[in-house]
């Protein structure tokens, strides 16, 4: 991963869990910047907000719950803006399956930053950890 000492990371899960030590041990040894959650899980995204973490870490639980909330807020949205957010992940996934490209200039500034937005805007890798994820 291309992270180096100006990248950050939010630690929100339990301690104990291994993938949080691993985590955090690789943090230490590259001199990567920690931040804390309040210890709200309902605030979480605002901690992102303010943290504006690298890498965000999680569990499969929490990204199916991320993801059906960002599901949700598309089907509401209704009308053009349902009509090009599907768009916009249906051509991020193209290309990522393609060419392992991550980045589309228009889709981009016209959808994805607002989710991207959510979780701070600095992420670069979303990790997970523990069990399996569906894609």
């Amino acid at each position: 991963m291309d992270l180096n000492r100006e990248d950050s990371i939010i630690s929100y899960l339990p301690y104990p869990h291994s993938f949080e030590q691993v985590l955090l041990a690789y943090y230490l040894m590259i001199g990567g910047r920690i931040g804390y959650y309040c210890g709200d899980p309902q605030k979480l995204t605002e901690d992102c907000q303010r943290l504006q973490p690298s890498m965000f870490p999680s569990v499969p639980r929490l990204y199916n719950r991320i993801y059906g909330l960002l599901k949700s807020g598309i089907d509401t949205a209704g009308g053009c803006k349902t009509w090009l957010a599907h768009k916009a992940i249906a051509a991020k996934m193209f290309y990522l399956r393609r060419d392992a490209a991550y980045n589309h200039g228009c889709y981009d500034k016209l959808v994805c930053n607002k989710f991207k937005a959510r979780l701070g805007g600095n992420v670069k890798y979303m990790l997970t950890g523990s069990a399996p994820i569906d894609q």
